[in-house]
């Protein structure tokens, strides 16, 4: 009897963590449509990932120690991250990701090309919600940083 209890309490445990590692798979692939939509521009694959009236907002450092903010909204983002312009290209690593029912927070590292060439640093932070059974950006916020970064561990770009 006590047996079976170990048994069943081992196999509830396992397909929970299968669950809830499906659901970490299913936020990093919406994190990455968003880092495809920055690389080709595709304007309507990131709309299907942000929420309407998502705010996103990046900090600097100043050479004084301050910091400066930059606040763009969803309609703001949009125009920015799928204009016309250089090649750009974002990668991230080592990603930490929390979940909770219909909420997650991604908080990553990541480095960002242009033309091919190491631009800056930093770091994102992606807060999510699940809607319809999707993943979709509900807020971001990253540093910009262009001093002091650290290696990448995913190489050169090719």
């Amino acid at each position: 009897m006590f047996r079976h209890a170990v048994l069943l309490l081992t196999l509830f445990a396992s397909s929970l963590a299968l669950a809830q590692e499906g659901e970490r798979t299913a936020v990093l692939e919406t994190i990455q449509k968003f880092f495809t939509s920055i690389e080709t521009r595709d304007r309507g694959l990131l709309e299907s990932i942000l929420v309407p009236g998502s705010l996103n907002i990046s900090v600097r450092e100043l050479d004084n120690g301050d910091a400066s903010f930059n606040v763009r909204s969803y309609e703001e983002v949009i125009a920015t991250l799928t204009r016309p312009g250089r090649p750009a290209l974002e990668r991230s690593w080592n990603e930490t990701v929390l979940i909770q029912g219909f909420i997650a927070i991604v908080w990553t590292p990541y480095d960002f090309h242009i033309d091919g060439e190491f631009s800056h640093c930093g770091v994102d932070s992606f807060q999510l919600i699940k809607q319809d059974n999707q993943w979709l950006i509900s807020n971001s916020s990253w540093t910009l940083e262009t001093k002091n970064c650290p290696t990448s561990p995913l190489g050169a770009i090719n």
